[in-house]
């Protein structure tokens, strides 16, 4: 039964554990983390501006701000605090993230504001801070719980009111919202999230423009990010205060560990730890062009790792220059690790504006990360690449501060002063140079003669740090002699647990090549990761020369052609099936493919593959590179021979052929590469590479970890193996942790899903007992597949009278296992293994699909946020065996013609009870008497209440066993009915609908009625109305003394007209509920 708050918002009916979750949280905030708990209502804005909210559409408490205001900023007068309070309230534009980043600015590098100096009387610039980052736990924290946001009267946008579950304030200023689910729901936090985005959608200009912090969480699950965080970058903080994992609560009877919820309260919300992120952990990059237009915030490992490295760093510029080195896995946020540190090292007073220098050993890779630091807003400083040695010793000759980018070949010296055993010129001798090295491997931290030791004597009493995503081999024993211990290690399990990367699976499709004897398979090895530079020169030679004889083996036309066609046959079906998961990320979100890279050995091998792969699919081609689902993609020269000369390109041209490989949006599926792109590629729907090259070690894990970033739904990555490097990844994990090892989040063998597929296969077979689909599916008959399916989703929603509490429905354990079942195939759909189980792998997914459209229709009629992958299950019908053409009406699903309820004769309700699917049927008509309600009764608390009562009464007898089919229709038709028989209501009374609803409340006493007779009832009804509304407002209920004030009136009225004297306080209650429902609509009419 729906209630009405104080506020004037219908309260429906909520799960007790949702409201248990909000009052832990606000427990959990008030101790240990110190935030102020306090009811919404109390921070309410008022009709006399006596709220600590300005207005409904403002959630600042402005008092509270200028409280802080003047407690930080002493020097500021009070017209300077005036200006700045404007200035924060204040809105530019309607783009929600334009006014985050705009607010951020000013909350992290304050604002400034002109004052006059008492002393010479000119004016002068100030910098006022809104908030105390040095002194965190002098600034004032709020936690403050059903918090309402609405539009003010006369607003365009007429966004419909909403009520937050809690809102955390600092001085005043919110930043942080909280949504929270029950535990046990499906998807609950994912639920909570498309909520967030809902509320972002329409406040995020307004209300809740300042909110960095986003929570979404069912308890059990939680996630923190920003209100314009994507969902698969939405992060759990599972973890301690030193960044080791914490076993947290596997359900909610799990009561002898932490649960999610209280995990990331005390992790995230402690003062300085929430200021810490606030001001140093919120990146905001230029994606395209110069407008700020994305927004990360860290995640617990990146957190944790920089500040520790911060410390590091601290230690190590006034001693040994050895940092350390930061081992997180490829896929991890390595690069926003790099520019938090940075950033924040920039910043430290105690490194004494150090000079960055940031170090790779390739040029591409250079380009790639200085493109990353470029684009972001958070650091303090440009960064300049250096494109000559003389242009970088230039740089260097700074007395501080500034990012410098190189690679490691710019630290050269002369032949001849190598040979006159010279060393390389010292460039800076200040100890406050920081060298970050990226993927520290091999010359980075030899110190033998080279490069790396002309770096060490170019910069002598440098501090040296390293983030790397592969470990260093164990081999590499001079490493912890240049750069220290770990700092931090994220490995490949944790990275999984935490969602920030996607499990990597292993397919062999090896097509065996025969090597003449004299070729060692290990320089080939060599040769391909692009190590000759340690071989002699006659080992170079060797080496050169079993290249050449090994590209006319696997480059073979025959094993091309045949190459070729494996591929175009697997991404088909690879293509088909990720397709039912993956969506793309624009305005009219649809079905995508995703990506997929093809390694080949050598140039020349991909430019053969790419013409076989055309000769197959012609269409797939296109010359221009804006066009076409494959190119082929490396560097090279004018002269060099065709074909592969036809696939060279200029650097802005593969520019633009890279942006399309990271767009889900573009129509390029497919890209051939032979080094390029294997490192620092970020392309998130990149979901399957197929190797047909020789790889290992940490170029092979590099390579593979393309493939392993979070995408929407992507439930994991794939390694298609062509050339047998089974032995080659087995060797590489041997290198990483023990965990890793044991969990082999890389390189599991689909034969693993295959087994997924098999079990799930067998359990939805399970839930289905008793039903005879097959039998249908099977019968030839017209639509016979699509009458299956019903009869599925008829099956699945019939009433389970003995289920336990707590225990999911039918329907609820079908989608978790055909979802399961459709992430599993995606892995293995080419696996003859399944072929037997491929027809009833159709039939579950098409009724996976049905079901979930039907959830989303009861949802959206209800007004709550559904998550995207929801929504595209949706929109994925038209791809499915039932096409969205086939069955477009849950009425005809039922067999039935939608009713007008106005006119529900005899011949309908026969129908109704003899349908061949009641269940549907039933499901039907609720959901069409729950829109008649709202239509007949928009602002009528008795009569919503009223028949809301008598739906859910039926329905839940129904579901209990109760009531069988015909009982609870003929329930419903007589419910449908007196529905809509009201409609006329109004006029035979002689009273408006708004006079209609306070003649409900009178009435519902039925000793009233009979005493005083429908007449009287009528007039007092409408002197209700002209008293009410002279009084009612938006915020008339958050004013005691009007409260006051309009019972004392209603009673007296009640009186002077002699309404029963015994049913006068109920009635009092009555009408008081029917003013708050109609007090928002008759301010805003």
């Amino acid at each position: 039964m729906s209630q009405y708050a104080d506020d004037g918002i219908p309260i429906y009916p909520r799960d007790p554990d949702e409201a248990q979750w909000e009052a832990w949280a606000l427990e959990w905030l008030a101790e240990p983390c110190g935030w102020e708990p306090v009811r919404g209502q109390d921070l309410a804005p008022r009709k006399d501006g006596s709220g600590e909210r300005r207005a409904w559409d403002d959630l600042l408490l402005t008092e509270r701000l200028r409280s802080a205001l003047t407690r930080i900023n002493p020097q500021l007068p009070d017209d300077a605090v005036d200006e700045v309070i404007e200035e924060l309230g204040r809105r530019e534009s309607s783009d929600p993230f334009h006014e985050f980043h705009r607010l951020h600015t000013l909350l992290t590098q304050g604002v400034k504001v002109e004052v006059t100096d008492p002393d010479t009387g000119q004016t002068v610039t100030e910098t006022a801070w809104p908030i105390d980052f040095n002194d965190p736990h002098s600034n004032a924290f709020v936690a403050a719980n059903q918090v309402t946001v609405k539009d003010l009267a006369g607003s365009a946008s007429r966004t419909r009111p909403r009520r937050l579950d809690i809102v955390g304030y600092v001085n005043g200023i919110p930043l942080a919202v909280f949504e929270l689910k029950a535990a046990g729901s499906e998807d609950g936090s994912r639920e909570a999230h498309a909520q967030l985005l809902t509320y972002r959608t329409e406040y995020g200009a307004t209300a809740l423009a300042p909110v960095a912090f986003a929570i979404a969480s069912d308890g059990i699950t939680a996630r923190v990010g920003t209100p314009h965080t994507p969902w698969e970058h939405m992060a759990p903080w599972e973890v301690n205060d030193a960044g080791d994992p914490l076993e947290l609560a596997a359900g909610q009877d799990d009561h002898e560990h932490l649960v999610a919820l209280e995990s990331l309260v005390s992790g995230v919300f402690g003062p300085v730890r929430f200021l810490d992120l606030l001001e140093n952990f919120l990146a905001f990059s230029r994606d395209e062009g110069s407008t700020v237009d994305t927004v990360r915030l860290a995640k617990a490992h990146q957190y944790i790792a920089v500040n520790k490295a911060i410390d590091r760093t601290i230690t190590a510029v006034s001693s040994n220059g050895k940092i350390g080195v930061v081992w997180h896995t490829q896929g991890s946020g390595k690069s926003k690790e790099m520019e938090f540190y940075a950033a924040k090292a920039l910043k430290h007073p105690a490194l004494r504006n150090p000079t960055i220098v940031v170090l790779t050993d390739r040029l591409d890779l250079d380009s790639q990360l200085y493109a990353t630091f470029a684009a972001s807003a958070l650091l303090p400083e440009e960064p300049k690449q250096a494109a000559l040695s003389e242009h970088l010793s230039h740089l260097l000759e700074r007395p501080s501060g500034g990012i410098v980018f190189t690679t490691l070949q710019k630290f050269r010296i002369t032949k001849d002063e190598k040979e006159a055993g010279l060393q390389h010129r010292v460039l800076s001798a200040r100890r406050n140079v920081i060298v970050i090295v990226d993927e520290a491997h091999r010359s980075h931290y030899g110190l033998l003669e080279g490069y790396a030791k002309n770096l060490r004597d170019a910069l002598p009493n440098a501090a040296y740090i390293a983030f790397t995503g592969t470990p260093i081999a164990a081999a590499d024993r001079d490493t912890r002699a240049v750069f220290g211990d770990d700092i931090d290690v994220y490995d490949l399990t944790r990275a999984v647990r935490d969602g920030a990367t996607v499990r990597v699976f292993y397919e062999n499709r090896h097509i065996p090549v025969s090597l003449p004897q004299d070729i060692d398979p290990e320089l080939l090895d060599g040769r391909a990761e692009d190590l000759t530079a340690e071989l002699d020169e006659e080992e170079r030679k060797r080496a050169n020369r079993a290249l050449a004889a090994y590209e006319d083996v696997v480059g073979s036309p025959e094993r091309i052609r045949k190459l070729a066609a494996d591929i175009v046959d697997h991404w088909k079906q690879r293509r088909e099936e990720m397709g039912k998961l993956l969506v793309t990320t624009g305005e009219n979100p649809r079905p995508s493919p995703g990506k997929a890279m093809i390694v080949g050995l050598s140039r020349k091998v991909c430019a053969d593959l790419y013409a076989a792969i055309i000769q197959l699919e012609p269409t797939w081609h296109s010359d221009d590179d804006a066009d076409g689902v494959i190119k082929c993609v490396y560097t090279g020269q004018a002269s060099d021979p065709e074909p592969t000369r036809t696939h060279v390109r200029t650097p802005t041209r593969i520019k633009a052929i890279q942006r399309r490989a990271t767009d889900p949006e573009d129509k390029l599926e497919l890209v051939i590469v032979q080094s390029l792109w294997l490192t620092g590629f970020d392309s998130p729907p990149l979901h399957t590479l197929y190797l047909d090259k020789p790889m290992r070690g940490a170029a092979l894990m590099q390579a593979i970890a393309r493939v392993n970033r979070r995408f929407g739904e992507k439930p994991s990555g794939l390694v298609v193996d062509f050339l047998g490097i089974a032995d080659k990844l087995t060797q590489a994990l041997m290198e990483y942790t023990l965990t890793d090892q044991d969990e082999r989040p890389v390189g599991r063998e689909v034969s693993e899903a295959v087994a997924i597929v098999q079990e799930q296969h067998h359990i939805l077979d399970g839930i289905l007992h008793g039903l005879n689909w097959r039998l249908t599916r099977d019968s030839g008959r017209p639509k016979a597949f699509v009458n299956a399916v019903l009869d599925a989703v008829e099956f699945l929603q019939q009433p389970e009278p003995d289920l336990e509490e707590g225990r999911p429905t039918l329907v609820r354990r079908f989608t978790k296992h055909a979802r399961d079942l459709v992430r599993a195939f995606a892995l293995c759909p080419t696996e003859p293994e399944l072929d037997p189980i491929r027809p009833d792998l159709k039939f579950f997914d098409s009724v996976r699909h049905y079901v979930v459209k039907l959830d989303t229709e009861a949802k959206a009629a209800r007004g709550l946020a559904t998550a995207a992958d929801v929504e595209l299950a949706i929109r994925q019908l038209t791809a499915s065996a039932v096409a969205a053409d086939e069955v477009v009406d849950i009425y005809e699903a039922a067999g039935l013609q939608k009713p007008d309820l106005s006119h529900l004769d005899e011949e309908f309700v026969r129908r109704l009870r003899e349908s061949e699917r009641p269940h549907l049927a039933i499901e039907a008509l609720r959901r069409s008497i729950e829109r008649e309600v709202k239509a007949v009764y928009p602002h009528n608390v008795v009569k919503q209440e009223k028949f809301v009562e008598k739906l859910l009464h039926t329905m839940n007898r129904y579901r209990n066993g109760a009531l069988t089919s015909a009982a609870v229709i003929a329930q419903m038709v007589e419910l449908a009915k007196e529905v809509s028989a009201d409609r006329g209501r109004a006029a035979e009374l002689g009273l408006s609908e708004d006079e209609l609803a306070f003649y409900d409340a009178v009435a519902k006493n039925e000793a009233a009625v009979k005493v005083m007779g429908t007449g009287k009832l009528a007039a007092i009804a409408r002197d209700l109305v002209t008293q009410v509304q002279s009084s009612a407002s938006i915020d008339w209920s958050q004013r005691d003394e009007v409260k006051s004030y309009m019972m004392s009136r209603i009673k007296r009225l009640l009186r002077r007209h002699g309404y029963p004297p015994d049913a006068q306080p109920s009635a009092v209650e009555e009408v008081l509920k029917q003013a708050r429902g109609y007090g928002e609509y008759w301010s805003n009419r």
